[in-house]
């Protein structure tokens, strides 16, 4: 009984989930590493009408559009707010800077009888 149930085991003994999992060939192709993600059969639509009319969306066409225009908006926001905080951070260094300037300035006046005389 157990030479039977040790044969059924090794017939059915796989290895192509191993090679399922490495898709380096597909990286090297430059296709997506999930096939189902887009293509002709998914980015397409699935029917048109013959007077020319544009198609409607899928359900997941549609969110998937929903989606990038919010990443979209939410990368302008960022970007914005990073040109500000760089703008800001440039003030600061300009301040400090000339704070310095402005300081050395007033340490570094020549004494004595030169400055009376350029008046």
């Amino acid at each position: 009984m157990l030479g039977i149930n040790l044969f059924r085991n090794i017939r059915y003994f796989s290895t192509s989930h191993c090679l399922r999992l490495d898709m380096s060939w597909r990286t090297l192709k430059k296709l997506p590493l999930n096939p189902m993600d887009r293509g002709i059969l998914t980015d397409g639509a699935d029917y048109i009408f013959l007077d020319g009319r544009p198609t409607p969306f899928g359900m997941k066409q549609k969110r998937k559009l929903l989606l990038q225009r919010e990443y979209a908006k939410k990368i302008v926001q960022l970007s914005e707010s990073l040109d500000i905080a760089k703008e800001r951070y440039a003030m600061k260094v300009g301040e400090k800077e000339e704070k310095i300037k402005h300081v050395l300035d007033r340490k570094l006046r020549p004494k004595g009888n030169k400055n009376t005389q350029d008046k």
